[in-house]
């Protein structure tokens, strides 16, 4: 039926283009580039301060962490405790007078530095940049000792201060006491003065997070509850040039700036309220407003004409349709109109005459002849497996092996009641899994050890997958009883998940030594006409379970196979997730 210039959709399509799109199309655009263009220049302003930050806390450390290094092969340092025992009391005294004024150069010569502290076990002594010389406290230079590296960086924190700690000679068993230890306190006061300078408190907070949130460093409106949502710093090991980049996120209607130094252990972030971003964009969003109220009046005055020319009788046509579904199937439609929504009445009669035929011929027909092919199909699973169990249980109980019959017999009362229970056709994707596990467990035990197996875990969100029941375990048993013939004694049989973002296949491999290319082709052909009556014995549970899926889920699921790396036969199930 063609469209004439008097119709409904031809007058609905005019009124729409002619009146509605143009003019909010381009109020929206124009509106919606400009709000994206000052977002963009605000946050390449954030990130541009977030770098220079960044940039003078990264030199700052890396200076303090030299220093530490030098100061650990400084002479005066190394001599005193090897030379203490020789020494008289004046070249004691004197020594550590000039081991002050190390420390002190090394204080001041950072503002981040709160105290460098020179601990001597040999001499019972403790020479501090603030407070000068007092005597040793063993008890706190080995929980200084102990804290090393617990921030997994040259960065240590005792006591909730943060240190760069070194011991001479260096030693990773800590119970060994060092010649001395050298530990700068870093100023937490002068880092939160930074993080400080960064914004006032209404437009957000900074911080500085050590050892992936161990310690965190926070300035006033700083959003803390949002930074464990951050993704993990990277390892040391894994440094790339990525390394002290800033990065953006939004979380918790704030926009999250941060950039990582593994070296140290450090992210630097910087929190602003999304509100806070938006300000400036203000005066765009009023105008959207007011373009907004305009269309929507012109919705208002469309609608009408929409309900008047379409929306009555569309409405005649919807409510048959819920009777319908409603199982009213001689519900016709009774009417005088001679447009499209006339000929739309008639074609639904004469679809329901139609549909009414087809339920009684052919619908309940075939879903009751899918229903039989079902449970025939999963009748079909034998019970010997029964009969070699109970002769394996024997075999342990001759052997009075009582820990084996015991595990065994766990596993194979969890087996069959999963067998023998009568409920839904369909469990979930985990229960059938699981079972199958049970029965390669089973397995394992009977033929250990001269058979290995293993599997992987199915990823969460496929888990609560609907299948048909025994789908996987005549897989394996496939494995088991053929797969395996000829491997001398040395049979593996693997288990696999793979997640698409439409499909899931588990995969059942073998390192049989049987399998030949003609015999993979004519397993191949067999799949691709399961109803074909010359079948084999050894491929009869395969081709049931890929009838069963194809059943349930349609002709582009089921069963494929292939060769597998280990050289045996691949088995796929493939199913819609």
């Amino acid at each position: 039926m063609g469209l004439k210039w008097n119709s409904i959709m031809i007058k609905v399509f005019v009124a729409f283009v002619l009146v509605m799109l143009p003019l909010y199309i381009l109020g929206i655009r124009s509106i919606f580039t400009g709000m994206n263009q000052m977002k963009a220049q605000i946050d390449a302003a954030n990130i541009s301060k977030l770098q220079f930050h960044y940039s003078h806390i990264e030199f700052e450390m890396s200076r303090i962490s030299k220093q530490v290094t030098e100061a650990s092969n400084n002479n005066l340092l190394n001599f005193f405790p090897t030379t203490y025992p020789v020494l008289n009391n004046y070249e004691v005294a004197s020594a550590m007078n000039q081991i002050y004024i190390e420390l002190r150069q090394i204080l001041v010569s950072s503002p981040y530095i709160k105290d460098v502290i020179y601990y001597v076990p040999v001499a019972h002594k403790t020479i501090s940049a603030t407070n000068y010389i007092s005597d040793y406290k063993s008890e706190e230079a080995s929980a200084l000792l102990n804290s090393r590296g617990n921030l997994q960086s040259s960065i240590s924190v005792y006591q909730n201060q943060l240190y760069f700690l070194i011991s001479v000679p260096f030693n990773l068993n800590n119970s060994v006491q060092p010649n001395f230890m050298l530990a700068v306190q870093l100023d937490s006061d002068a880092l939160l003065h930074t993080l400080n300078s960064f914004n006032n408190k209404e437009e957000g907070g900074a911080a500085i997070i050590f050892g992936g949130g161990s310690v965190i460093l926070a300035s006033e409106g700083a959003l803390s509850q949002s930074y464990a949502k951050l993704p993990a710093m990277q390892e040391r090991s894994e440094l790339t040039n990525s390394a002290g980049k800033a990065k953006r996120l939004e979380i918790d209607n704030s926009v999250i700036y941060y950039t990582d130094n593994p070296g140290f252990g450090i992210r630097l972030v910087e929190s602003v309220p999304l509100k806070l971003l938006h300000q400036p964009a203000v005066s765009y969003l009023q105008w959207l407003l007011i373009i907004t109220g305009i269309a929507f009046g012109v919705i208002i005055l469309f609608s009408y004409y929409i309900w008047r020319a379409i929306h009555r009788p569309l409405m005649k046509l919807i409510r048959a349709f819920r009777f319908l579904e409603d199982g009213q199937t001689d519900t016709l439609l009774t009417h005088q109109r001679k447009d499209e929504f006339g000929y739309l009445y008639d074609r639904y009669n004469g679809m329901l005459i139609h549909l009414q035929t087809l339920i009684e011929d052919n619908y309940i027909q075939r879903i009751r002849s899918q229903e039989a092919i079902l449970k025939q199909l999963q009748s079909q699973i034998t019970p010997h497996f029964l009969y070699n169990s109970l002769f394996t249980v024997k075999q342990m109980a001759e052997m009075e092996d009582v820990d084996s019959i015991k595990e065994f017999s766990e596993y194979l009362g969890t087996y069959f009641r999963f067998i023998t229970r009568n409920e839904s056709q369909e469990i979930p994707l985990e229960e059938e899994y699981e079972h199958a596990i049970t029965y390669m467990r089973l397995q394992e035990m009977r033929f250990a050890p001269r058979i290995k197996v293993s599997w992987e875990a199915l990823p969460d969100g496929t888990k609560k997958l609907r299948v048909p029941r025994l789908v996987l375990q005549p897989l394996i048993e496939n494995a088991f009883e053929h797969g395996l013939k000829d491997t001398g004694g040395k049979g593996v049989v693997v288990v696999t998940v793979i997640q698409s973002e439409s499909d899931l296949e588990v995969a059942v491999e073998d390192n049989g030594g049987s399998l030949n290319e003609e015999k993979l082709e004519r397993i191949m052909a067999l799949l691709k006409d399961p109803d074909n009556k010359a079948i084999e014995q050894e491929v009869t549970g395969m081709l049931n379970v890929h009838q069963r899926l194809r059943i349930r889920y349609g002709y582009s699921y089921g069963i494929y196979v292939s060769r597998s790396k280990l050289g045996g036969l691949k088995v796929s199930i493939r199913i819609p997730v």
